[in-house]
């Protein structure tokens, strides 16, 4: 493969639609991190004996962020996408669940699977099938 086919194979409106992907995963965990997980009257509120029912998605996530879910997800997916032979339309929604939660890992403090996830999810994406 020279770099004109690939080249070729990249087009702007391909580009933009995986970079709204990976916005939309970040602005998910920013909103996540700062709007759910990280404000303090929350975490009181979620810890007295008559808390609200929606505590438990909120305690649910911080579970998952502490058994570091979403940077093996992203691992995971990523290295699916570069190593198994997907038909497109599943390769396609590999890749975008592994940038989506790429995304997210680097954002909810699981930076180090996060940036592997990326790395191997980037990869794959530039590999031409």
């Amino acid at each position: 493969m020279n770099t004109a086919d690939a080249a070729s194979h990249w087009t702007v409106r391909r580009a933009l639609a995986w970079a709204a992907v990976l916005v939309f995963g970040l602005a998910v965990g920013l909103w996540l991190r700062y709007g759910v997980i990280q404000p303090e009257d929350l975490g009181i509120l979620c810890g007295q004996t008559d808390a609200p029912a929606w505590c438990t998605p909120r305690q649910w996530l911080i579970v998952a962020q502490t058994y570091f879910v979403w940077g093996w997800v992203a691992v995971v997916s990523g290295a699916l996408a570069l190593v198994i032979p997907l038909p497109p339309p599943l390769l396609r929604l590999v890749l975008a669940v592994a940038v989506w939660f790429s995304a997210l890992a680097l954002i909810l403090y699981n930076t180090t699977l996060g940036s592997v996830g990326m790395v191997l999810t980037l990869l794959a994406l530039l590999r031409r099938r």
